[in-house]
């Protein structure tokens, strides 16, 4: 893959260090060669020795910002293309009435151009990594490499046998996860896809788990996102989602947990313990009536948490900044406490924390040594100025069209608002051909 080496002169950098507490560096220098972070400080002609012998561009930092790209910690990126067509409904009406029967007529061709539409708006609101939970997984990994992207992507492991029954096929995982190990610069990541505790014959769910031990690969699944997978999951089992999944024997290698939004302290322990990232969607629980989650609970039971914009289907935009607002007011109008989730502890969960629960732990910092996958914010706009603190600006009032360009393993993916890897006309115009013929068959 080509690098771009660039020397960042004289910019404002903003990244956590190792324990998450937010350094704020004025007219920091920062160069970047190889994918990598290879010298910073505000010493400009030191830094620039460590691109001796490479040609190299300058980037001013002139009221500019520079911070860790985003990472969207849940998603189901190619429903971009059922956005705004299922709004105004809960999560069971939203998924049987609207959504399964637009998904019963989806194709190779349809996923492809939904995911590059997804791509092209994280890319352009600061976002250079994501998880995906989708069918055509081997199509949604192609288009997050051709767009230089970051993926930890989903495969459902499972398959119909001659005889019409759903069986696990260990053989899916086992490609996806040499597909990951592939990819260049390390911009896959392949989990194994279980949607829920309650979608698939109780039977599959232990072969699913010990299929997960065995490979040793991550998990993605929904957990206790409503009121109704709760009840009805007690009702069943008598257990709650949580206990119930770990009774089948998953969380035993690591995974995101999306939504949790109906916990209690039982639930929580059993998700500390077993180092499970919880996916926090605010903007897609609140729009679908499901509640929220606590996340002030989580982070002091000890759980990391992530956030996650969810599909575009249900949320109805990929703009991280905006879920990063939320998840601030959610927060302190739940515990009426206006300290409750504090902008830094949100943009630590959006970066660094993130990133670890993706598990591309080289990101989500601005350091010697971290991989290159940054975003600069252009802070010479209204709604930026005056800046005051930048952790506060870029949570309750930034948005994403406030970034100007997005990097991700040392590669331009945005350079000042010019897409470099990807055709926005070609890509819209896919999007809503695609679009118009699945509403169509629906």
């Amino acid at each position: 893959m080509m690098y771009d080496a660039v020397f960042f002169r004289r910019i404002r950098c903003l990244t956590p260090d190792p324990s998450g507490r937010w350094l704020d560096r004025p007219d920091q220098s920062v160069a970047v060669r190889d994918g990598r972070i290879v010298a910073m400080g505000d010493q400009e002609d030191a830094v620039r020795q460590a691109l001796t012998g490479v040609p190299y561009s300058v980037y001013s930092g002139r009221g500019k910002l520079l911070l860790p790209a985003l990472a969207n910690l849940h998603g189901h990126i190619a429903m971009t293309l059922f956005r705004n067509q299922a709004d105004d409904r809960n999560l069971h009406d939203w998924l049987f009435q609207v959504i399964f029967p637009r998904e019963a007529h989806l194709n190779e061709s349809v996923v492809r151009a939904g995911t590059r539409l997804g791509l092209l708006e994280m890319i352009r609101s600061g976002t250079g990594a994501a998880a995906d939970m989708y069918y055509y997984h081997e199509t949604i990994a192609e288009a997050a490499v051709e767009a230089g992207f970051r993926l930890n992507f989903s495969c459902d492991a499972k398959e119909t046998n001659p005889a019409g029954e759903t069986i696990v096929q260990p053989r899916l995982m086992q490609d996806a996860l040499r597909l990951a190990e592939q990819a260049p610069d390390q911009l896959l990541r392949a989990s194994l896809l279980v949607h829920s505790v309650y979608l698939y014959d109780q039977k599959l769910y232990p072969e699913l788990a010990e299929l997960a031990a065995d490979l040793n690969c991550p998990v993605q699944v929904h957990v206790s996102e409503t009121a109704r997978e709760v009840d009805e999951c007690l009702a069943l089992h008598g257990r709650r989602p949580p206990a119930q999944l770990a009774e089948y024997g998953f969380f035993r290698t690591p995974t995101l947990a999306a939504h949790c939004v109906h916990l209690d302290d039982a639930d929580r322990r059993i998700l500390a313990e077993r180092d499970v990232t919880c996916v926090h969607n605010p903007a897609s629980n609140l729009k679908l009536g499901s509640g929220f989650a606590d996340v002030p609970a989580l982070l002091n039971a000890g759980i990391r948490v992530g956030l996650g914009t969810d599909g575009a289907a249900s949320n109805n935009t990929l703009d991280l900044y905006r879920d990063m607002h939320l998840a601030a007011l959610a927060a302190k109008g739940l515990h009426r406490d206006a300290a409750a989730l504090p902008a830094t502890d949100i943009l630590r969960m959006a970066t660094l924390d993130g990133m670890k629960g993706l598990g591309f732990t080289q990101s989500g910092r601005i350091e010697p040594g971290a991989a290159a996958d940054l975003q600069v914010v252009d802070l010479d706009r209204p709604e930026l100025t005056p800046l005051g603190q930048p952790a506060s600006a870029l949570v309750y009032c930034a948005t994403g069209s406030c970034v100007e360009s997005t990097m991700v393993a040392g590669r331009w993916l945005m350079k000042k608002r010019e897409l470099m890897t990807l055709d926005e006309e070609k890509i819209l115009a896919e999007a809503r051909a695609a679009s118009d013929w699945i509403n169509a068959q629906a």
